[in-house]
C-alpha cells in the first residue's frame, strides 16, 4: 500500500459529519488559534447550527464545504469554498489537524477541492495566509495559486496576512 492509498478522501460535507467534526475543531482549537485565530466559545455552542447552515450552502450551491475523512473515519481536515455563486468573492480556506502536518494531506486535499470548483464552474478563487504561517503559504503556492499582497485578516485575529489568488 502506497501513501496515497491510505490518503484521506475529501468529502463533501454533510449533517452526517457533526460528531467527528466537532471533535475535530475541539480537539486542534489550540492549534488552529495560534495560526489564525480562535472561533470563540459561542462556535462551539452552536456547531450543530452552524453546520447545518453550511450543510445548506452546499445544497444551494452558494458554497463548497469539504471534510477530509482519514480511512479510520477520523475528519483530519477541512477545506472549504465559500461563495462560489459570489464572483469575485469566491474564497478558500483550509485546516488539517496538528497530527497530520507536513505529510501533503492539505495540497491534495486543496487540489481536489479546486478541481470541484472547477467542475461547478469556478473560474477564479482567492486565499489568504498569515505572513508567518509558511505551510500554508507553500500549500497554496503548490496548488498553483500567485501572491497577490496584504489582505484583510479573517474576523477575530490580528495577525498579518498574505493575499493568494488562482484561475482555474
Amino acid at each position: 500500500m502506497t501513501a496515497l492509498d491510505d490518503a484521506p478522501q475529501l468529502e463533501l460535507l454533510t449533517t452526517a459529519h457533526c460528531q467527528r467534526l466537532e471533535e475535530f475543531e475541539r480537539t486542534n482549537r489550540a492549534f488552529f488559534a495560534s495560526r489564525v485565530s480562535d472561533r470563540g466559545d459561542d462556535y462551539f455552542t452552536h456547531f450543530a447550527d452552524r453546520l447545518a447552515e453550511r450543510v445548506a450552502e452546499n445544497d444551494a450551491g452558494q458554497s463548497l464545504f469539504f471534510v477530509l475523512v482519514a480511512a479510520s473515519g477520523q475528519i483530519v481536515g477541512r477545506v472549504n469554498i465559500s461563495d462560489i455563486d459570489k464572483p469575485p468573492m469566491t474564497e478558500l480556506g483550509f485546516r488539517v489537524d496538528a497530527g497530520s502536518q507536513g505529510r501533503g494531506i492539505a495540497t491534495r486535499g486543496v487540489r481536489a477541492a479546486l478541481e470541484k470548483a472547477r467542475q461547478r464552474g469556478v473560474s477564479s478563487i482567492a486565499a489568504r495566509a498569515a505572513v508567518d504561517n509558511l505551510a500554508s503559504q507553500r500549500v497554496l503556492e503548490h496548488c498553483g495559486f500567485t501572491a497577490t499582497g496584504p489582505a484583510d485578516p479573517p474576523p477575530g485575529s490580528d495577525r498579518t496576512f498574505k493575499g493568494y489568488r488562482i484561475l482555474l
